[in-house]
């Protein structure tokens, strides 16, 4: 697939979502490692934290001496994992769901009733005749299925996963390592099963990635009518008043090289998207 992203609304919207649930994320970790590192300077001491800072909004709910603060907040990175883990791939599921709506839309595709996250690539594969990438759809299956182990199993190692990570080649176990400095091959059924600050990162790779896949396939896929319908539509959206018919031509047209320019509309197409 060539390079050439279409920058529709939905895309633009998952992109802003991901950017700041990645910022928001960053943030928290390192935040928790700058009280970490706060901490020390109270080190021995058996005062509670609300005593030390009585001014810091909600810290009575963290009414713990140094010691045991500190020892939450160094490990605060496999908490936050295991909650911002789940989100980052919700936002992603949520963008594959918009891409098949639009492939509904255009008549590829029968729309899917409550589809998840396990179906939708494959959903867009067939409807389509494209295919993504084989190790980013592993990484993302098994990080699926790591995320489904953290809700539903207590954090414990599910068969599923077990079968998932038995399936890797040694090109896919080498890609992981290199990403997380660690392995699941040799997995069992009840391991530990915990996110960490290097999972979150992959995961916001990955997603990123396939978002970027779910893109160009959409590009090559849909009828170049929607495409000029939806440039019409998002302008709708973003001016939200009323325009006489030259105000709405050049709107559009400047829509078109903005957001869309790697399609190439012509002003026949965007004229009869417009009438």
């Amino acid at each position: 697939m060539s390079q050439g992203i279409i920058r529709f609304a939905e895309y633009r919207a998952f992109d802003e979502q991901r950017i700041e649930a990645s910022n928001a994320m960053m943030g928290l970790l390192a935040g928790a490692q700058l009280a970490s590192h706060l901490l020390q300077l109270t080190d021995g001491s058996d005062t509670l934290l609300p005593e030390v800072f009585p001014r810091v909004p909600h810290i009575r709910r963290f009414n713990l001496r140094t010691q045991a603060a500190k020892e939450i907040l160094q490990a605060a990175d496999t908490y936050l994992g295991a909650m911002s883990v789940p989100y980052a791939l919700a936002l992603h599921e949520d963008f594959l769901k918009s891409c098949t709506s639009l492939l509904a839309r255009d008549g590829q595709i029968a729309a899917p009733s409550r589809p998840v996250l396990a179906q939708l690539h494959d959903l867009i594969e067939t409807a389509t005749g494209a295919t993504f990438k084989p190790n980013s759809i592993i990484q993302i299956d098994t990080l699926r299925l790591m995320r489904n182990c953290t809700i539903h199993s207590g954090s414990r190692a599910s068969q599923a996963l077990v079968d998932q990570v038995g399936r890797w080649t040694p090109t896919v176990e080498a890609n992981w390592a290199r990403l997380t400095n660690q392995t699941l091959t040799g997995i069992s059924v009840g391991d530990r099963i915990e996110f960490g600050h290097a999972e979150l990162i992959l995961t916001l790779a990955v997603t990123k990635a396939l978002a970027r896949q779910a893109n160009i396939i959409l590009r090559d896929s849909l009828s170049r009518e929607l495409w000029a319908q939806l440039v019409v539509e998002d302008v709708h959206v973003e001016e939200r008043q009323p325009m006489n018919k030259h105000q709405l031509e050049r709107k559009v047209q400047g829509m078109a090289r903005r957001h869309y320019a790697a399609l190439h509309l012509t002003a026949d197409e965007l004229g009869a998207a417009m009438a």
